[in-house]
């Protein structure tokens, strides 16, 4: 018979998944305490270039323990795959709770006190972290000084998830997500932050022209006691065009003639071409069942002038709803301080990037719609983003190299 085996005692050496579970739990309860008596910390909020120098440290830090210190207990445990484990359980743990909560201000105050709607600035989440980043560092060092070419796939995994991470945390700093009022024929120098400071650009902004592509206005029937649009069929909303036939519960519309732009005109609409001229539509409604007919102009108005319904009969009136923009686009100019300009358009999705900005169209005056003269344009600077795309572009190769390797291992000993 197989003698029995010892029990193992608690913190005996090696530390197992026990310990770093107990260890984890405390950093966690540690990071709830300091956010209920200290408050929300501001670690991921370091700027150039004293987050860089938070980098270097760490990283330096790092080399040493492994260098000389890989004898100690706590080092050993850290490059060990129970602390591995227990790092990455509760990072997961921290997500699942940034997914559970909301993260906005909160109306309950336990969850104010705990901190549960600002997680990613939470005290617990820094702490574990950290445990997770010198685990991931320490092992990657480890792979790294063993200088052997089957570790090149992990070592290149590990490290680009290494930098991705550790970037993403402390650059967040250094980002900057601003919004720029413009107005046509202004040039524009002065953005609010998503504190709604003013912050001074390098450069200013000169805007040429705004332009919109709308599309046709839609149709509906309206129940007149209610104000709500009639479903039809599941449908409520229909274009509008010269010529369209619809039919709407027990009535059938036909689109006699449509206008994009136009002004009101004793009993009608005619085309106007100036500002502020909304679209609109001469329509025929038939009730299929009374045989009642009804013709006349609906218009979805606009800034200058107000909307216009159709009332077929005591229980329904047929509008026109406002046109949605299409398209929309900046065009504009980028004025440097020596004189110098560069000429270019904004347009949705299609970002412009200059002087380490990102230029996007964002948004316009809804009210004032295809005549609108301001365009809303954001700048979004992260300088640490690059670093993060070298992580994850490394983090690609790796699992494409461990991928071949594979196969090619296979083919081998077959």
């Amino acid at each position: 018979m197989k003698p029995e085996r010892e029990k193992r005692m608690l913190w005996e050496n090696p530390w197992g998944y026990t310990e770093s579970f107990i260890i984890g739990i405390g950093l966690l309860l540690t990071g709830f305490a300091l956010e209920m008596f200290v408050g929300k910390q501001s670690a991921f909020e370091l700027v150039f270039p004293y987050n860089l120098y938070i980098f270097i440290l760490f990283n330096l830090i790092l080399v040493v323990l492994y260098k000389w210190f890989s004898k100690n207990q706590i080092v050993r445990w850290l490059l060990k795959v129970p602390a591995s484990i227990t790092s990455i359980s509760l990072v997961t743990f921290m997500v699942l709770l940034m997914g559970i909560f909301p993260q906005v201000n909160s109306t309950n105050a336990l969850v104010n006190t705990l901190g549960l709607n600002h997680i990613t600035t939470h005290w617990a989440f820094l702490l574990i972290i950290i445990f997770f980043l010198t685990c991931l560092g320490l092992v990657t060092i480890k792979r790294i000084a063993q200088m052997k070419w089957k570790n090149f796939g992990f070592v290149l995994n590990h490290l680009g998830l290494y930098l991705a991470l550790f970037a993403g945390i402390i650059g967040s700093g250094d980002l900057q997500r601003l919004s720029l009022n413009t107005y046509e024929g202004s040039p524009s120098i002065h953005a609010l932050d998503m504190n709604n400071q003013k912050v001074e650009l390098p450069f200013a902004i000169y805007l040429k022209d705004f332009k919109i592509e709308e599309y046709n206005p839609k149709l509906a029937l309206v129940d007149n006691e209610k104000g709500e649009l009639v479903h039809n069929d599941g449908k409520n909303l229909y274009l509008i065009d010269s010529g369209k036939v619809y039919n709407f519960e027990e009535y059938h519309v036909r689109i006699l003639k449509f206008l994009q732009s136009s002004g009101r005109i004793e009993n009608g609409y005619a085309f106007v071409n100036e500002q502020g001229s909304p679209p609109s539509a001469e329509i025929e409604v038939i009730n299929t069942k009374t045989k009642d007919t009804v013709k006349g102009w609906i218009s979805s108005g606009s800034f200058r002038h107000p909307y216009e319904s159709l009332k077929i009969d005591d229980k329904f009136s047929m509008v026109m709803t406002i046109p949605e923009a299409k398209k929309f686009s900046s065009d504009i100019s980028i004025l440097n301080i020596d004189g110098s300009k560069i000429e270019t358009t904004l347009e949705v999705n299609k970002p412009y990037s200059y002087k380490g900005y990102k230029l996007y169209q964002l948004s316009y005056d809804d009210a004032m719609g295809k005549w609108s003269t301001l365009s809303v344009i954001e700048l979004v600077r992260d300088p640490w983003l690059p670093v993060i795309y070298t992580g994850v572009f490394m983090m690609i190769a790796g699992a494409f190299y461990m991928f071949w390797m594979g196969n090619k291992f296979k083919k081998e000993t077959k």
